[in-house]
């Protein structure tokens, strides 16, 4: 492996290698078969090709009489439709209808051959002389109310292209169109490794020690990435059982947190090294984040012959800083590995100044008002105060922006893998505890109260900032939906908006709507104050 690099890679520069490094992984990746029951939240590994006509018959479009030529229409007998249904869903093709006849018919029937048009129930008349009038306000037209074969799609046209986000409405057109499995792309397996001897796993701070963070955040964030999380793994400032973890780890991708600076204790250099690991990106010219890092382990690398290639993502140890990592380097590289388009760029007006680094990017949380973005305040590589209420990290280009400053805002990645894990028993009955938590803390005081009630403003909202994600996946059938179930997940995430007094993100609102925006208030302390941010990662 090379020695690290004297100069880090630019942000934008990183972002494009992460994408570009597991492609050729990518291409070569089998497909996984998947039921429509599983399906949800996966990826279309192959283009959704129609199995059939849609609909696959002439079908009635409403409740009503399928006619025969011009009215006034004779009605069947009472010999010759002696339960009075007339033709319904479901059943097979009928016997022709003669011309000046008409039959009952519900929607969704097959059409009888020899039938020119529906009569709504609503716009006909039978008076029990055995004939059927038009109302003279609704003259019958040919074709009226009947859904043609075909209509929809043909046979083998293309109703979705490969990439797209399996919605529960992808789930229906595909259902409709003759699958019952889906051709999927096969998710990334990750294994997290968290590195620090200071890190307490429960209760409160003591000793010098300190809560690990990044050991609930990082797994979660990446399953929103698309990933298939294997585990949680803590490891001790040891060298040895850091070579270890990385060398026997069975993942297509490796992500650690610390460690990848020079300290004493920072062993991921030196565990590349002795691996051959190539070194894709060894820092990048952001903050927070600068000490991130992205290698590549070649084929067989180490023993056995037959291990594929795989990947390491290094986060620095700061909370905020190891989320610019998720976002620099591990969001466009599972990105590639799950076949997932780049997202479009989202823009946005900054509500007011933000100070820059004189030669780096900077990623700083902010909120929407109206149609702007606004800064917040605690954007301290080692805080996750401003990223718990953020709706994006805006991305400040070196010397800073001023207000009304149009920047790129970076979407959080609360996606439609959450809506797929949720479906999981597990995810289900931590949904049912954090429920039960929150029922108790509203027993004993307002604080609990406000917190559930910011929770589920929390979750619906980010519903609606998944329909904008969805259009960016698919051509029309996922706009819209492939959010679905976000919210659920959203109101088992904490937050402190309660507890500041206002809850801003009951407002939430998604880019893509932002004129319809009303004001949303900022929590007073949270905004940006334009001071530089602390700390050099």
């Amino acid at each position: 492996m090379n020695e690290p690099h004297h100069s880090p890679t630019s942000w934008p520069d990183a972002r494009a290698i992460a994408a570009r490094a597991a492609v050729k992984e990518a291409a070569h990746a089998a497909p996984v078969m998947r039921p429509l029951s599983e399906a949800l939240g996966q990826v279309l590994a192959a283009p959704l090709e129609a199995l059939t006509d849609l609909p696959p018959f002439d079908t009635s479009a409403m409740d009503g009489w399928a006619l025969a030529g011009p009215g006034p229409w004779r009605l069947p007998t009472d010999e010759e439709d002696q339960d009075h249904r007339g033709i319904l869903a479901g059943h097979g093709e009928t016997a022709p209808l003669p011309d000046g006849h008409a039959v009952r018919i519900a929607t969704g029937a097959r059409v009888p051959p020899g039938a020119t048009a529906v009569l709504r129930s609503e716009y006909g008349t039978d008076a029990g002389d055995g004939w059927l009038h038009a109302s003279a306000a609704h003259p019958v037209v040919l074709g009226q109310d009947i859904r043609n074969r075909g209509q929809e799609c043909r046979s083998g046209d293309q109703l979705l292209p490969a990439g797209t986000l399996v919605t529960p409405a992808v789930l229906g057109l595909a259902a409709a169109a003759g699958y019952d499995e889906l051709p999927t792309v096969r998710r990334p397996r990750v294994e997290v490794l968290i590195l620090g001897d200071e890190l307490l796993t429960e209760g409160l701070p003591h000793g010098g020690r300190i809560r690990d963070a990044l050991g609930p955040m990082v797994g979660p964030w990446l399953r929103a990435l698309g990933a298939e999380v294997m585990g949680t793994r803590r490891l001790t400032d040891e060298a040895d059982a850091v070579y270890a973890a990385v060398a026997e780890s069975s993942a297509d991708v490796v992500v650690t947190t610390g460690g990848t600076a020079a300290g004493p204790v920072d062993h991921v250099h030196p565990t590349l090294r002795r691996l051959g690991a190539e070194l894709l990106v060894d820092g990048v010219a952001v903050r927070p984040g600068h000490p991130m890092l992205l290698a590549r382990l070649a084929p067989g690398n180490p023993e056995p012959p037959t291990r594929p290639a795989r990947h390491l993502v290094g986060l620095p140890g700061n909370p905020l800083a190891a989320v610019s990592g998720l976002l620099t380097l591990a969001e466009p590289l599972l990105r590639t590995l799950t076949g997932r388009p780049a997202p479009a760029p989202g823009p946005a007006p900054l509500a007011e100044a933000v100070q820059g680094h004189p030669r780096d990017t900077r990623l700083v949380p902010v909120t929407f008002r109206q149609d702007a973005a606004v800064p917040l305040r605690f954007n301290g590589p080692a805080m996750l105060r401003g990223i718990a209420v953020a709706d994006g990290l805006a991305v400040i280009p070196p010397g800073g922006a001023k207000r009304g400053t149009e920047v790129e805002v970076l979407d959080l990645p609360w996606s439609a893998t959450v809506t797929e894990q949720l479906s999981h028993a597990d995810q289900t009955s931590r949904g049912t505890d954090r429920a039960r938590h929150g029922t108790d803390r509203a027993r004993h005081g307002a604080d609990g109260t406000g917190h559930s009630a910011d929770r589920t403003g929390r979750g619906t909202n980010r519903t609606s900032r998944g329909t904008g994600r969805a259009s960016q996946c698919t051509d029309q059938a996922s706009k819209g939906t492939d959010r679905t179930g976000k919210g659920t997940d959203q109101v088992s995430k904490g937050t402190d908006r309660a507890a500041k007094g206002t809850d801003p993100a009951a407002q939430r609102t998604p880019r893509a709507n932002r004129n319809q925006r009303t004001d949303r208030p900022v929590a007073r302390g949270d905004a940006e104050d334009i001071s530089p941010q602390e700390g050099p990662a």
